[in-house]
């Protein structure tokens, strides 16, 4: 689903991935810079201060890096994007051409949607009130938003007739990762309009993965205090502790208020009240493989279902043009079946698609592997989204704390949220205000 439309040009540049000897550069005892979480906003952040000469400690709690963007190739024998795997408005960031530059294989997602509706394709007709009633709800949050009145989006969408549910699950859940009345009105309408995305055939994780090859990642580190008292910053982590002068955590907001990473002696008020209104919503990929096409579905094809009740779901169908599906579950839902457990989400998707395609296609299912992200212990949710009446709060994320300590992620931009190019984005912006307390 688009959202509001908002052009970005000149962003993404043609570059490509830093070479040189920025690896020694992480390998200091104290450094400039330590890093905190080496997704795509920390190996952003590392690249950076590298380029500048700085040294730098790109500290990762878990034993590979990209955060959200990982992907996996032994589950299914072929990649698969365990978490992020749009590369949404490619025009606003470099990472498709980073890609590109790299070698991988970047190219268009299809940039429509089909509608089933009861097991069977829906009709022109039946897709056409289904978007424009997806489109009516849209326009309902975005006035509101733009009005300044930060307040649920649930409140606002009107009736929207026999389509309210199916529109409500692409506008809330599918988009944001939480139902509509956890979503603000003001943050819905600030990010920008996903006019176009791309996908990488390798997997947008393997993407983010080569970036972060040039540099020392210090994997198995788990950092859990971060000490400002003092004239250098301590980081005491389970290898040890670092010193430095500046700090940029790029962990999201969950794992601090979980109390995972402490701040000391203590973040102010306003960040503290961030980290508790810009939080993580549920969105989960159960991925399969349907091995000969018998539901006669086009690669990469994206597939909204008629909703008639709470346990709505899209599909990612063919990626990348082979068997490998992806049932796409969010908000409550997702929620509910992260807690039950795998088999709960294997058997809601066979019922899914007996549904939708016939006992016959789905009792061709192989391989079933469902993602957890609200239990993943370094992320604790997907993707964030303000909780009504705070989207203004996104802004603490983008200020200096006591003078060295810069937060970056995903969570720490304001149009771009909820995506890997919003936390690359976000990472830079963080290492530029690093570099500049750093003269």
């Amino acid at each position: 689903m688009n959202r509001r439309k908002l052009l970005t040009r000149g962003a993404a540049l043609a570059a490509v991935p830093l070479a040189g000897p920025y690896a020694a550069l992480g390998e200091a005892a104290e450094s400039d810079v330590i890093i905190i979480g080496a997704g795509a906003a920390g190996i952003a952040a590392a690249r950076k201060v590298a380029e500048s000469g700085h040294s730098y400690a790109l500290l990762e709690a878990s034993s590979r890096v990209g955060g959200r963007a990982y992907t996996d190739n032994s589950i299914f024998g072929v990649p698969f994007d365990v978490g992020a795997h749009w590369i949404h408005t490619p025009n606003a960031h470099p990472l498709s051409a980073f890609g590109r530059a790299a070698g991988l294989d970047i190219y268009r997602a299809p940039d429509t949607g089909r509608l089933i509706a009861d097991g069977v394709t829906a009709s022109e007709a039946e897709a056409a009130e289904f978007f424009a009633a997806t489109r009516r709800g849209e326009r309902a949050i975005v006035a509101i938003g733009e009005a300044g009145r930060d307040v649920a989006a649930g409140r606002v969408v009107p009736d929207l007739g026999p389509w309210d549910e199916s529109a409500r699950f692409a506008l809330g859940p599918f988009s944001c990762a939480k139902a509509l009345d956890e979503v603000s009105t003001v943050d819905f309408t600030q990010s920008e309009e996903k006019e176009m995305d791309d996908f990488c055939r390798q997997g947008f994780g393997t993407l983010v993965a080569l970036l972060a090859a040039p540099l020392t990642v210090r994997l198995d580190t788990a950092a859990h205090t971060v000490d400002l008292s003092r004239r250098r910053i301590s980081v005491a982590t389970n290898r040890g502790t670092l010193g430095g002068r500046v700090v940029i955590v790029a962990v999201p907001p969950s794992v601090m208020t979980a109390g995972r990473l402490r701040i000391l002696p203590g973040l102010p008020q306003r960040c503290r009240t961030a980290l508790e209104t810009i939080t993580l919503g549920a969105y989960d990929h159960i991925a399969f493989d349907l091995p000969g096409n018998p539901a006669g579905l086009k690669a990469d094809e994206l597939i909204y279902f008629k909703v008639t009740g709470p346990r709505a779901y899209g599909l990612l169908a063919r990626i990348g043009g082979g068997s490998l599906h992806s049932l796409e579950v969010a908000g409550p839902m997702a929620r509910d079946l992260a807690e039950a457990g795998e088999d709960a989400a294997r058997t809601f998707l066979m019922e899914a698609l007996t549904h939708e395609f016939g006992a016959r296609t789905a009792a061709r299912v192989g391989r079933v592997h469902a993602t957890n992200w609200v239990r993943e212990p370094w992320a604790l949710g997907a993707f964030s989204c303000a909780l009504p009446g705070y989207a203004h709060m996104r802004r603490a994320f983008m200020e200096v704390v006591s003078e060295r300590l810069i937060f970056a992620g995903e969570h720490a931009h304001e149009t771009l949220w909820g995506s890997v190019g919003g936390a690359w984005l976000s990472g830079e912006r963080a290492a530029r205000q690093a570099l500049g307390l750093l003269g």
